[in-house]
């Protein structure tokens, strides 16, 4: 393995670590439809809207208009949880998979492009940096729920 594919690894390993730190407010304005299909790929198994919601920091008047089109797209079914059938579970089709598989696929490309770009050095620098960034993060974030 090369280092811009360890250094991927690694920086998607802190960014997964940090979903629900300091980031989450920033990114909120870019999910939608391509976080969802992360999510459900990254669970593997049906899973409610609210745990979408909850997950993806959306609302979940957000997250239905979401599933509603990725729905009418055929990367999503929604069926009767079998266990209760007041309950709504959501799962990936075959073509969701499919384009999970490929967005992953670019995303981790262009992450190790531009590590090669940047060369090792640089490369092990920013990840040093990056890391200590998400521990402030996280440490703000952590202050700031106990304010509340």
């Amino acid at each position: 393995m090369t280092f811009a594919e360890e250094a991927e690894r690694e920086l998607m390993q802190m960014m997964l670590k940090n979903r629900h730190g300091a980031f989450s407010k920033i990114e909120k304005s870019s999910k939608g439809a391509s976080i969802v299909i992360k999510v459900l790929d990254r669970l593997g198994e049906p899973t409610n809207p609210k745990y979408l919601a909850d997950t993806s920091n959306l609302s979940t008047a957000r997250i239905a208009a979401v599933l509603n089109n990725l729905e009418k797209r055929g990367l999503v079914i929604r069926t009767m949880d079998p266990d209760d059938r007041r309950r709504i579970n959501v799962s990936l089709t075959e073509a969701g998979k499919k384009v999970a598989k490929s967005e992953k696929q670019e995303m981790r490309a262009k992450i190790i492009q531009v590590f090669e770009l940047m060369g090792e050095e640089d490369t092990k620098k920013y990840l040093e940096l990056t890391a200590k960034f998400v521990g402030y993060s996280q440490k703000l974030s952590a202050e700031g729920e106990s304010d509340q």
